[in-house]
């Protein structure tokens, strides 16, 4: 989204709050479990393009420590990114 009013006014009524996606994130963990990261990173992302429709892309990292693999690694994750695309009227579709 575009950040520049936000940096000018240094209101939180002018940007999303890290609270909210925050809150979005920890449903999504804490909710019905999903076998892949690229699940988790995905709804995190759908939902915060529906939740807000002032986000036109987000980018979601999501990293998984203390996995089953022989070797030395700090943890092992994915990065998505998504768009929100409009295709006519209120639908919306996301990429």
């Amino acid at each position: 989204m575009d950040l520049s009013v936000a940096g000018e006014t240094d209101s939180i009524s002018d940007t999303v709050s890290y609270t909210d996606i925050y809150g979005i994130a920890k449903d999504v963990v804490e909710g019905p479990s999903r076998n892949l990261l690229e699940a988790v990173a995905h709804r995190i992302a759908s939902n915060a393009l529906l939740k807000f429709p002032q986000i036109s892309t987000i980018r979601v990292k999501v990293g998984k420590p203390h996995v089953a693999v022989h070797g030395i690694v700090d943890y092992f994750g994915v990065e998505i990114l998504r768009h929100r695309k409009d295709v006519g009227g209120d639908r919306q579709e996301l990429h």
